[in-house]
């Protein structure tokens, strides 16, 4: 890992915490259920998900092996995937230009942004898995020894999302019509990895497109932890982290790169 970034790791620790707790406290600042609504929207969503795709159009999942199967549990694994992922991309577009203040400031490491970014949405992730495994639960399941590999699965998705938010967050800065434009992408990403239907129904010749979407293998471990009970083959989350660490780098480099332009913009 690059030394600069390790020296702004220690030097700034302090003022990261500071900044990600602030980022979270401002989502629910003024709300009469404060941070109960981190766990209400998720719950909710399940609910609404759960009874459009599973109730009105019948959707149902095959069953693998002699695990019991909820397609509401199985549909909220994929889904909780992808809102971290896409509240990354979301916010990532504007946080520069939200924080033009900063810009300036020589003194200012711009670097911060992409992580509280990130360690914003994991916060929320993490709610949102607790909702998960709660109602996993309530409809029979149950939590094995699996989970302890969620830990080194958050950190390759962690390192993942930053490196995306910082490589977003330049492009934002440059581009103002990304902003509206990213919605679109994230919308994408849902559609192209797994989550409402198993891999296994997608046609041979569209397999390639599930698998250069680094969603699908984040959504596939999240369900081998929480409903089959399995890991990933050694192969794969191999090359998942691979991906993770090359993003996070390509971010970080591209990032530092171009932030002295980013006066000139703003």
């Amino acid at each position: 890992m690059n030394t600069g970034l390790l020296s702004a790791l220690r030097r700034y620790s302090s003022l990261f915490s500071m900044m990600v707790g602030r980022d979270i406290a401002a989502r629910y600042k003024g709300s009469l259920l404060g941070f109960f609504w981190a766990a209400i929207n998720p719950f909710l969503l399940m609910v609404v998900y759960g009874f459009v795709f599973g109730v009105i159009f019948q959707a149902r999942w095959p069953a693998q092996g002699d695990e019991p199967v909820s397609f509401v549990v199985l549909l909220f694994c994929g889904l909780i995937a992808h809102l971290m992922f896409s509240d990354v991309l979301g916010r990532s577009a504007s946080v520069i230009r939200d924080n033009a203040n900063y810009v300036k400031k020589v003194v200012f490491p711009l670097t911060i942004f992409g992580g509280v970014v990130s360690f914003s949405a994991l916060f929320h992730f993490l709610v949102s898995f607790v909702v998960l495994l709660l109602v996993s639960w309530a409809m029979g399941g149950y939590v094995s020894w699996h989970i302890i590999f969620l830990p080194l699965l958050l950190l390759q998705f962690l390192l993942l999302c930053t490196g995306v938010a910082w490589f977003v967050s330049v492009l934002g800065v440059f581009f103002k019509d990304l902003t509206h434009i990213i919605g679109f992408i994230s919308t994408v990403f849902l559609f192209t990895c797994p989550i409402f239907f198993p891999t296994s129904y997608v046609p041979e010749q569209y397999q390639v497109i599930l698998s250069v979407n680094p969603l699908t293998y984040y959504v596939e471990a999240i369900r081998g932890i929480v409903v089959y009970h399995t890991l990933p083959t050694l192969a794969v989350f191999t090359c998942a982290s691979v991906v993770a660490l090359a993003t996070f780098a390509f971010g970080f480099w591209f990032f530092r790169k171009t932030k002295s332009s980013f006066a000139d913009v703003v």
